[in-house]
């Protein structure tokens, strides 16, 4: 597994109200992380920059594109959704509207790397139990979910650089997807996928002649 910053060993993550997790007192989703996060996967510029500049240019794409819109928008709730109380509440009722907008319910409790990408918008889900790596690709009418409601303890793991097509499922209570691996379209994973696989559900098509109609 991955030594990012993103996915951090279980020992050093605490629960708090609401299923977020901490890091040593501090919120998963600091300043410095948005910034971060906008840029890689909003912005197109290759340098940080200036926040100003890294700005303008993230409110001018955004503006031409919806997955980009959803993007910075559900970044901006996360980060808000950290700073507690008031904030949190207004967090909240954003991600309400991005559901409705854009069709895509990603908790803001989910622990995403900088890097997320969406192929199109209606249909993704995931949980908020979720503590997923860099450059996470996931494509329409997926899902990355927990099987059992109400456990105290989730480990729901993804890893950096990990491809995931459509109309697949990922369900499970304590799964982990290795860095680099690739969940073919249609695929169930509710078991560990090994770094560098490529995983998929076989499948068989069959064809047989038409019966005529009687006469």
């Amino acid at each position: 597994m991955s030594g990012s910053p993103w996915l951090r060993p279980e020992a050093h993550l605490q629960p708090l109200t609401g299923g977020r997790l901490i890091d040593d007192g501090k919120e998963i989703v600091n300043l410095d992380q948005l910034f971060e996060c906008w840029r890689i996967e909003v912005s197109n510029k290759k340098r940080v920059g200036s926040r100003i500049g890294l700005v303008s240019n993230i409110v001018r794409r955004a503006r031409k594109d919806n997955k980009l819109r959803f993007l910075f928008s559900f970044r901006l709730a996360q980060y808000l959704n950290g700073k507690g109380g008031f904030w949190a509440a207004r967090a909240r009722r954003m991600q309400q509207k991005l559901n409705l907008k854009y069709a895509v319910d990603i908790d803001l409790g989910a622990v995403i790397g900088p890097g997320l990408r969406i192929a199109h918008l209606p249909g993704v889900v995931i949980t908020g139990h979720a503590r997923i790596g860099r450059n996470f690709f996931i494509r329409q009418n997926t899902t990355v979910g927990v099987k059992t409601l109400g456990l105290d303890h989730y480990d729901l793991r993804i890893g950096d650089n990990v491809s995931v097509g459509a109309n697949s499922c990922i369900i499970a209570d304590k799964l982990v997807v290795g860095d680099n691996a690739t969940i073919g379209a249609m695929s169930l994973v509710n078991k560990d996928v090994p770094a560098g696989c490529v995983f998929y559900n076989k499948r068989e098509a069959s064809t047989s002649p038409s019966t005529p109609p009687h006469s």
